[in-house]
Parts: structure tokens; C-alpha cells; sequence
């Protein structure tokens, strides 16, 4: 169950991905959620084109890496990292250090104004660590 926190969504591969914050995630029932992304930003193209990503709920304390990935044209820094980033069975990338990772297929696609909402399908969830969610706060983690 998804709270009104801070994620990082991640598409690609372990190579080659891009990932971004968001604060606007909804699971509709057991195996379906709705995600709201930027629309032309990198990370939400190379998702559209995938068509498989992770959503990976942060804790408190992992201000870092909602920073790190926050503005719509973040891409990966594997040097000065915080965020641990491995590779599923699903060949989509995940975040082992946050409080859950959801691997999701995009069912659906609308255009909103400036935002895509992506209705998907839940492939499976991976537990993390035990923490409270990271709230979200606009003026910290979004340029």
C-alpha cells in the first residue's frame, strides 16, 4: 500500500535507466495503481517506450535520493550515488535501500495537461527496509 510520500520511479535497464521522483502514486485495488509523471520528461518517455518500471517508496531520512533524482530531466549518477540500484528478475532496476519496490507494466496511458497518468499493473513487490515514508515536501525534493 502506497502512502502520500515521496517514490522514485525507475524504467530501463540496469545499464541504461532513468529514473525521477514523484509524490503521486495510487494503488486503485490489489494489483493495479495509478502513477502521475511529468509528461516529455526523459524518464517518462524511455517509460512509455519500455512499458515496465519500478516504483520505490522512500523513508525518512532518504532525502538524498529524492534530491538526487528530483527535476524533470534527473538522470542517474552511479559515482556519488545513495541510492543502491540492482536489477530484478523482471530486468527492471530497484532500489534495495528504501522501504518497498513495486514492479509495475503500463496498462494505460492519459495526457493531462503537463502530466501523464499511467494506470498499471502490479508484477510484484519486493519489502525493504522498515522505516516511516519520506513526506512530500514540493520545495525540498522538486526543482
Amino acid at each position: 500500500m502506497f502512502t502520500n510520500g515521496v517514490s522514485v520511479i525507475i524504467t530501463g535497464t540496469n545499464d541504461d535507466y532513468k529514473a525521477m521522483s514523484i509524490a503521486w502514486v495510487s494503488q486503485v485495488e490489489k494489483r493495479h495503481l495509478i502513477v502521475s509523471a511529468p509528461k516529455g520528461a526523459i524518464a517518462t518517455n524511455l517509460l512509455l517506450k519500455h512499458q515496465l518500471f519500478s516504483v520505490n517508496e522512500l523513508g525518512l531520512g532518504q532525502e538524498g535520493i529524492a534530491k538526487q533524482f528530483g527535476g524533470k530531466d534527473c538522470i542517474k549518477n552511479p559515482i556519488t550515488s545513495p541510492a543502491k540500484i540492482k536489477l530484478t528478475e523482471h530486468n527492471v532496476p530497484i532500489i534495495v535501500n528504501c522501504c518497498s519496490s513495486t514492479i509495475c507494466k503500463v496498462i494505460n496511458v492519459v495526457e493531462i495537461n503537463e502530466q501523464v497518468l499511467i494506470t498499471a499493473g502490479i508484477i510484484d513487490t519486493i519489502d525493504g527496509l522498515q522505516m516511516s515514508p519520506l513526506i512530500f515536501n514540493k520545495a525540498a525534493y522538486f526543482k
